[in-house]
């Protein structure tokens, strides 16, 4: 974010609540460490400024910061984790009620869908005549230019095509979790326990059907089109 522009130390939080929660969740306490941390490790700068009768903190990245930055895209990215609390539930499905865990699914789903749907909701904006998209197309609002809001929030268009990738990919992910977490709660509230034997031929199935899915030449072979 500092790459792009300076932010006060709330709109940091505010911006990257925003956009990195999807995919890199943190607390608010973390976010505010980590500015501190910029800081000292000389890839930022910070400066009080006044705001009313109080001063606000106004970060500005660092050459220092802008080179880590660089070197950080050169290095391998870190070992994938997703923390879906509803998967790790249904990991430990067989301990529990098969109403708790088919309840569990249907909210993992149903929080995939709100993501879902907020997601999409930026997709809107950004098509919005005088939106992002809108002063890409029209070369106006970025860098070395007057920065232009939209939506009551400063708008940087050149930076579209990779957020625009970055959707699609979390979006892609999110569908596939609220199917699923839909599909198995339909399925779950038909057991009569969780860890009966008569479970097994449909384990049997499933397992089949993901062996065969191997090789495919699809990111994802699971029967969803959402485009």
């Amino acid at each position: 974010m500092l790459a792009s522009r300076s932010w006060t130390g709330y709109e940091l939080t505010q911006q990257l609540r925003r956009s990195l929660r999807f995919v890199w969740p943190s607390s608010e306490g973390h976010l505010y460490r980590e500015q501190k941390t910029l800081v000292e490790l000389g890839w930022a700068t910070v400066e009080d400024e006044p705001a009313g009768k109080r001063t606000r903190k106004r970060y500005t990245i660092t050459r220092e910061g802008q080179k880590a930055l660089r070197d950080w895209h050169s290095t391998e990215p870190g070992e994938r984790r997703l923390e879906i609390e509803g998967i790790l539930r249904l990991f430990y499905g067989d301990h529990g009620s098969p109403t708790d865990l088919a309840n569990s699914l249907a909210t993992t789903s149903e929080q995939a869908e709100s993501m879902l749907r907020e997601l999409l909701g930026f997709v809107d904006e950004y098509l919005e005549d005088g939106g992002p998209l809108w002063m890409l197309e029209n070369g106006v609002g970025g860098p070395g230019q007057e920065r232009l809001t939209f939506g009551g929030r400063t708008q940087f268009p050149e930076r579209l095509h990779v957020v625009a990738m970055a959707i699609e990919m979390t979006t892609a992910l999110l569908t596939v979790v609220s199917h699923l977490g839909s599909q198995f709660d339909a399925e779950i509230r038909d057991w009569d326990s969780t860890s009966a034997i008569e479970l097994t031929p449909g384990t049997r199935q499933r397992l089949e059907q993901l062996h065969e899915q191997q090789g495919a030449q699809a990111s994802l072979a699971i029967s969803i089109d959402y485009r």
